[in-house]
């Protein structure tokens, strides 16, 4: 006779360690996912350090004669393109001062001067730099304010003001205010016109000679003045970046340039490569290349 089987009889046979699985506990996404974004706690905010009286007004001085220094280097620039140009303005206006010179090549010596003339009043422009923040903002055409304050020492009527120390001191650097393309007429449409510019002493406003005599003299103004403000940029600087280090001291830091940051930086980077690349060389060489080759190579161990 077979016994009956009951179905809630527990199997007596061994489990294997290996098949067994442990319970999964039932994991709601949504709520992992929004208890998960606000466990993550927030980084600090790094202070900033307090910068004294003392730094801003020794950076704004510092500030002030690189403006300068900008002016003075974009105006002896443009003043020696100037320089070039009317050299050829002489060229043509010779030419053009032939009173048996055909009408066809006046014509063409004509539009050669104009372009020279059109270059000197562009050259002019150029000479224009952005040199600080207008504190009696300027009304423009259309109703807006203009902060920008800009300053070119060519045309300018009046001086650039810089300063030079934090006692008040300032240096008055004068503009050549020179006319628009330097008086020279729009045209030179005949051989008297061409004579006429041609003959004209330094004194006489429009003459070629005026000009060029502006040229020189705007070049030698400004190299004396571009002396004088390195001079006084250079003492600003050291004294600005002394300060610096002194606020950086006191607020218990020590102040480090971005350009050494990433140089820094650079060479950890490196480094890590080059750790790899023996960690990859030695670890070929190694006779058992495994986990343990490090143990068997010292110069590999000190790499990991």
């Amino acid at each position: 006779m077979v016994a009956p089987v009951s179905t809630n009889s527990v199997s007596n046979s061994p489990v294997s360690p290996t098949s067994y699985q442990a319970p999964v506990a039932p994991t709601n996404l949504a709520t992992l996912g929004s208890n998960s974004t606000a466990a993550i706690p927030a980084a600090p905010t790094k202070p900033k350090p307090a910068v004294s009286a003392e730094t801003e007004r020794y950076t704004a001085v510092q500030q002030s004669l690189s403006n300068a220094k900008s002016a003075v280097t974009s105006a002896a620039t443009a003043n020696t393109k100037i320089d070039e140009s009317l050299k050829q303005v002489r060229d043509i206006a010779t030419k053009l001062s032939d009173d048996n010179l055909a009408s066809k090549d006046r014509e063409k010596l004509q539009a050669d001067y104009s372009k020279l003339r059109e270059g000197i009043i562009k050259s002019q422009e150029q000479a224009s730099v952005r040199t600080g923040d207008q504190k009696s903002a300027a009304q423009t055409s259309g109703g807006q304010k203009s902060d920008a304050q800009k300053t070119n020492l060519l045309t300018d009527d009046k001086a650039l003001t810089t300063a030079t120390n934090t006692r008040g001191g300032q240096l008055d650097i004068q503009s050549s205010k020179s006319a628009k393309a330097l008086g020279l007429p729009e045209k030179l449409g005949s051989a008297a016109d061409a004579k006429a510019l041609l003959q004209g002493n330094e004194s006489q406003a429009g003459s070629l000679a005026n000009a060029e005599k502006n040229t020189r003299d705007t070049a030698a103004r400004l190299k004396k003045v571009e002396a004088n403000v390195d001079q006084k940029l250079e003492t600003s600087t050291a004294v600005a970046k002394a300060v610096k280090r002194l606020d950086a001291a006191k607020n218990g830091g020590v102040e480090v340039s971005a350009e050494r940051e990433q140089q820094r930086s650079q060479a950890l980077e490196k480094a890590r490569e080059t750790s790899q690349l023996l960690k990859s060389q030695f670890g070929g060489l190694s006779p058992n290349n495994n986990s343990n080759s490090g143990a068997s190579n010292p110069l590999l161990a000190l790499l990991r």
